[in-house]
């Protein structure tokens, strides 16, 4: 599905009027006050001969006239959510409190502030037991509040800092006491630097109002959590010797021999998902170094994870995905296929 949404301050506050074009040649209309969920909803009918998105567009302009627009970041507060977490040198998905915390803090708060129209996420960044998530926000105390109901609720508690301001909270990088006082000095003056250029990113790249941002059709993926994530993570690491962090299968982490490749051309990558569609044991799921495990659709086994692994309930075959854009494959008949599917480029194979 695609949508816009476009912004205006009444009476000193932010309203939202979110346009979704539907399946079945539909198109979401829903207005409310940012931070809460829509009060007026209502659908209207796709003419057969017009483009899902051009008709977007049209019903965007028809707001635009009434005031409504994309604001300048700059113009609206940024929140802050720092938490202090036990120190953790790995990729985070492998840290033993990352389920928790994802599932009760950011998951919910992502979900809020996209149902009101009240969050834009603007990065994030960790060091030293730091991670920091930035967000653009329109109402601030409704957007606080429902942070802080969140924590409230979260089953375990996190070490929590809710900053708002006109620009994102900023913790010094430690630097270690060893580093002579000059360099250390070049470091903080190139730190500065970056942050500043990120601060004025959405000044130097401005972007269409009417143009559609892509959303899911249908739900997000299901987050694994508590037991059952806890479950399949040992399951990998006591069968294929991986511990939701980078995994070198070239050396002795590999149980069994492997494969792998330096990138893909799509038909192959679409013969290889055919293949496991016809043998996998659901459910399918990828762990994400970074962002955490989940059930999976085959058709996003290629989805682009940058570091991962996914696999099947019978963890008799996996895929990682390198941040080196390499692509392994592991499992006797896997190997197999992909080494049949490359019979006459056999040059391509295990080749950096």
């Amino acid at each position: 599905m695609q949508r816009i949404i476009l912004y205006k301050q009444i009476n000193n506050r932010w309203h939202y009027v979110r346009l979704t074009a539907m399946p079945h040649a539909e198109l979401g209309i829903e207005t409310g006050c940012c931070g809460q969920k829509p009060d007026h909803s209502e659908t209207a009918e796709i003419p057969s001969n017009t483009d899902p998105q051009a008709a977007l567009r049209q019903e965007g302009e028809r707001w635009i006239t009434q005031g409504y627009s994309k604001p300048h970041p700059h113009s609206l507060q940024v929140m802050t959510l720092h938490f202090q977490m036990r120190r953790w040198t790995g990729y985070p998905a492998g840290a033993p409190w990352y389920d928790d915390w994802t599932s009760g803090y950011l998951d919910p708060i992502q979900k809020v502030l996209d149902e009101t129209c009240n969050g834009i996420p603007r990065g994030n960044e960790r060091f030293s037991g730091n991670y920091l998530h930035y967000y653009t926000i329109f109402n601030t105390d409704l957007a606080q509040e429902a942070v802080e109901k969140i924590a409230a609720a979260a089953p375990l508690k996190f070490l929590l800092d809710i900053h708002i301001a006109s620009r994102e909270k900023q913790v010094h990088i430690p630097i270690d006491p060893n580093v002579p006082e000059y360099l250390r000095s070049l470091f903080r003056v190139v730190e500065k630097s970056a942050r500043t250029i990120a601060h004025e990113l959405p000044v130097l790249f401005p972007t269409d109002p009417l143009q559609p941002e892509f959303v899911p059709n249908g739900s997000a993926n299901k987050r694994m959590v508590g037991e059952e994530a806890a479950h399949l993570r040992r399951t990998l690491k006591g069968k294929w010797n991986f511990d939701s962090n980078f995994w070198d299968p070239l050396t002795q982490a590999a149980p069994s021999e492997v494969v792998f490749l330096n990138g893909m051309a799509e038909e192959k990558k679409q013969a290889i998902a055919e293949l496991l569609s016809q043998k996998l044991q659901e459910p399918l799921y990828l762990l994400d170094c970074e962002t955490g495990l989940f059930e999976i659709d085959t058709d996003q086994i290629f989805g682009g994870s940058h570091e991962g692994m996914v696999f099947d309930a019978s963890f008799e075959w996996v895929i990682y995905f390198s941040h080196h854009y390499t692509i392994t494959f592991g499992g006797d008949w896997l190997v197999d296929a992909v080494k049949d599917l490359y019979l006459k480029q056999q040059e391509l194979l295990n080749a950096w």
